[in-house]
This record gives structure tokens, C-alpha cells and sequence, in this order.
């Protein structure tokens, strides 16, 4: 079965090895982009957007890019028994660290929903709960994740609710200065099932160097459930920080290449291939053996 779920799943998504969004997503950036001026705005600013024009901006040039990136590293574990045997108690908890306007979370969610659709009756709980931590120090990303999160769920097919939005919390301070606020959070509603750092790493060692980063991934490990997994995704012009990051983690990273359609579509066939550094990992049982081998 899980092998065919996976097939349900990536023809859904990746068509042709083509990722591309669902209608309701395309519907939900569209209408976000549409909220935000015009404006001139530097590739540091689309990057690590604090204005209306700069996010705009980093909707049109970036979102997809990090959406389609978070389900092409989590396919094989989200149609895995370990997930599946998670989203069975009625609950997915996400942090989503460098959350941007929520990218990971509403990657992770739509794909839930593809994965509870092929599943159908098969679960005893007919619909199931997600929280979401996003994290970000841009007060105006975690103000449109929060708007996106709010139209995605309204804007689902009538009579397809398998997903319901539980809580959403936001964490506005750097990490890993951050801990003691994502501690609290798991403390109100358990620990997360899945954690996302997307495009965080190159910003966090410039200011924390290798040692703090590792430290504060490894603290945010004992945040996480026994089955859940830990995500960290950068591109390609941080390869050398990636490959140490994973060697100081005792972790693998691996190299991947991806297709996906151009949003907003200029071209109805415009598409691009690129290619990403991926780093997917499960608690360690014992995080303090994890330091040791890594040291």
C-alpha cells in the first residue's frame, strides 16, 4: 500500500517529474501576491523580506521554490508507515523555523491532505488537527503565513475538510535564542512531528558560527516526537556550510535536483530545473551520544 500512496502522492504533485501546485494553492499565492505594492526591491531584500513590496516580491520569486523543495524532501517519509502511524492519533504538530509566510507548513499540509484523500475512510479519526509554530523575526512574513494559513483553509473544497487548522502560534526572536520559546509551545501541545529550517543556515552561522547552530539543532531535537523528522534545506551556493553542518550533526545531507512550473505563470509551460541541498534526519534516541560521535 505505502508504495501506492506514494505513486497517489507524486502523480498528484510531480506530474511528468514536473512539481506544480494545486488549485487551491495557486488560488491562495495569487490572491496573497495581489494583497502587496509594487517595488523595487535587492536580492537581500526579497531573500529576508521585512516590507509589503519585498514580500510580494519573495512570493513571486521564492515561495514555490521552498514549497516544492519541502514536499520533494518529505514524499518518501510522509508516505512512510512512521508518519502514517503519527497522523493516526488525529494530530500533526509542525515548526517551521525560517517560516517565512508559513512556505513549509503549507507544503506539509497540502500533502497531508493528498495523503488522507488516497486513505479515505481507512483512518479511525476522519479528520486530523495540525498545529503550527512559525517562526521567523519578520513580523510582516509571520502576518501573511498567518493570512495564508486562514485563506488556505477556507478556500479547501467543501466537503473534503480530512485537515483542520488547530493552532497557530508565532515565534518572532532568532534562534537558537529562541529554545526556551519553542519548549513552552510543545509543552501546550506536545511535541512536533515535523521541523522544517528552511534557508536559516547561512543567516545562523554567520551570527552564531557552527558550534551554536549545532548546539541549537541538537537542543531542538528533544523537541521532536520519536518518529517524527527533522528537515534542513539550503541551495546550492551553500554547499561547503551544509557539508559541515551534517558532518558536525553526525548527519547525511544529500544533493537533489528538481523540476517545477514558474508561479505565476508567465508561460504556461515555463519550467525550470535547479538543484538543492536536503538534510532530513530522526531524533537521536540519545541526543548526548550524538554529541559525543559528532565531536
Amino acid at each position: 500500500m505505502l508504495g501506492t500512496l506514494r505513486d497517489f502522492v507524486k502523480d498528484r504533485f510531480c506530474p511528468s517529474e514536473i512539481w506544480q501546485l494545486s488549485n487551491v494553492m495557486k488560488s491562495v499565492l495569487i490572491n496573497e501576491i495581489l494583497r502587496f505594492p509594487r517595488g523595487i526591491v535587492s536580492e537581500i531584500e526579497i531573500r529576508y523580506p521585512t516590507k509589503p513590496a519585498e514580500i510580494r516580491a519573495f512570493l513571486i520569486q521564492c515561495f514555490t521554490r521552498h514549497y516544492f523543495q519541502t514536499q520533494d524532501s518529505l514524499i518518501d517519509y510522509m508516505t512512510s508507515q512512521n508518519f502514517l502511524n503519527i497522523i493516526t492519533s488525529g494530530r500533526v504538530r509542525i515548526l517551521d523555523v525560517g517560516s517565512g509566510p508559513a512556505v513549509a507548513s503549507l507544503a506539509i499540509i497540502q500533502m497531508l491532505s493528498c495523503i488522507l484523500e488516497y486513505l479515505g475512510g481507512r483512518l479511525a479519526r476522519r479528520v486530523v488537527k495540525v498545529s503550527c509554530v512559525l517562526h521567523d523575526t519578520s513580523s510582516i512574513c509571520l502576518g501573511t503565513g498567518q493570512h495564508m494559513l486562514a485563506n488556505y483553509f477556507r478556500t479547501r473544497v467543501r466537503g473534503s475538510e480530512t485537515v483542520a487548522s488547530d493552532r497557530t502560534i508565532c515565534v518572532q526572536e532568532g534562534f537558537p535564542g529562541s529554545i526556551d520559546q519553542l519548549h513552552r509551545a510543545r509543552c501546550g501541545f506536545g511535541a512536533y512531528d515535523l521541523i522544517v529550517f528552511s534557508y536559516v543556515t547561512s543567516p545562523l552561522d554567520e551570527h552564531e558560527g557552527l558550534g551554536g547552530l549545532t548546539e541549537g539543532l541538537l537542543n531542538v531535537e528533544r523537541l521532536c516526537t520519536k518518529q517524527g523528522r527533522i528537515l534542513i534545506t539550503q541551495d546550492k551556493y551553500e554547499t561547503t556550510l551544509v557539508r559541515r553542518l551534517s558532518r558536525a550533526m553526525g548527519v547525511a545531507s544529500s544533493r537533489r535536483l528538481l523540476t517545477q512550473y514558474v508561479y505565476p505563470i508567465r508561460n504556461r509551460n515555463e519550467t525550470y530545473t535547479y538543484t538543492y541541498y536536503s538534510c532530513l534526519y530522526g531524533p537521536a534516541i540519545d541526543v548526548i551520544a550524538r554529541q559525543h560521535s559528532a565531536a
